[in-house]
C-alpha cells in the first residue's frame, strides 16, 4: 500500500474502536465445558487483540492504484465509516456502530449485506460498489475467524512486527481450543511405494 494515511490517527481511533465491536460482537466471551465437565469462560476475539489483526490485515491488503492522487484513505477507515452507515438505519438513530448492543451490531452487518443503505453515500472504495460491500461483510467473519484461532495472539509484543520479524512467545490459546497441536517437521506416513523400471539399452519400440 502506498501513499496511504496511517489507520492510527486520522480517524485512527474511530476506527480501533468500530473494530473492537465487530471483534467482540463476531466472537464473544463464552462459556465452555471440558471433558471433565468443568465450566469456564473463554476470551473473545476481543481479548485477543483480533481488532488490531483485522486493521493489519485490510490495510496491508489495500490496493492503491499507480496514478492515485495525494493520500489514499486507509481500507481500515473506510471499513469502519461503512460500519456506522449500517447502523444508522438502527433505533435510536445517529448511534455509531461502536455504540450499538451486540445484537444490534450483528443487525448492522446484516443491513449492509442485504445493501440496505444509500450506495452512493457509502466511503471510497465501496461508493456505488454493491459487490464490494458484500465482499468486505463476508471477509470481517473470515479474517475474525482466521486471527482468534491463529497464532496471532502467540506473537505477544511481537504481534504488529512485519511476518518476518515475529516469534512465537507462548503456545496461541485458539491452537488449545481447536485442538490443534502446532506446527511438525514431519509426519510419519506411508506415502507411496517406489517403482523401479529396469533400464534396456539397445530396444526400442514398435506399435
Amino acid at each position: 500500500m502506498t501513499r496511504s494515511m496511517a489507520s492510527e490517527g486520522m480517524g485512527g481511533e474511530h476506527a480501533r474502536a468500530t473494530f473492537q465491536a465487530l471483534a467482540d460482537a463476531l466472537i464473544p466471551p463464552m462459556w465452555r465445558t471440558n471433558h471433565a465437565f468443568c465450566a469456564r469462560i473463554v476470551p473473545g476475539a476481543l481479548h485477543l487483540d483480533i481488532d488490531r489483526y483485522l486493521m493489519m490485515q485490510l490495510d496491508h491488503s489495500q490496493f492503491v492504484p499507480p496514478g492515485a492522487e495525494g493520500a489514499v484513505l486507509p481500507l481500515s477507515i473506510s471499513t469502519a465509516r461503512l460500519l456506522d452507515m449500517g447502523a444508522e438505519g438502527l433505533p435510536p438513530e445517529g448511534r455509531l456502530f461502536s455504540a450499538l448492543p451486540r445484537i444490534d451490531r450483528l443487525l448492522a452487518l446484516q443491513r449492509l449485506d442485504r445493501l440496505h443503505i444509500p450506495l452512493s453515500a457509502a466511503p471510497p472504495p465501496f461508493t456505488d460498489n454493491p459487490a464490494l460491500i458484500r465482499t468486505i461483510v463476508n471477509s470481517l467473519h473470515q479474517l475474525t475467524l482466521f486471527g482468534y484461532y491463529s497464532e496471532w495472539f502467540g506473537y505477544g509484543t511481537t504481534r504488529l512486527n512485519a511476518p518476518q520479524d515475529r516469534k512465537l512467545e507462548w503456545f496461541p490459546p485458539g491452537w488449545s481450543w481447536s485442538e490443534y497441536p502446532g506446527p511438525s517437521l514431519g509426519y510419519r506416513a506411508l506415502r507411496g511405494f517406489v517403482l523401479k523400471y529396469p533400464h534396456r539399452k539397445g530396444e526400442t519400440s514398435h506399435g
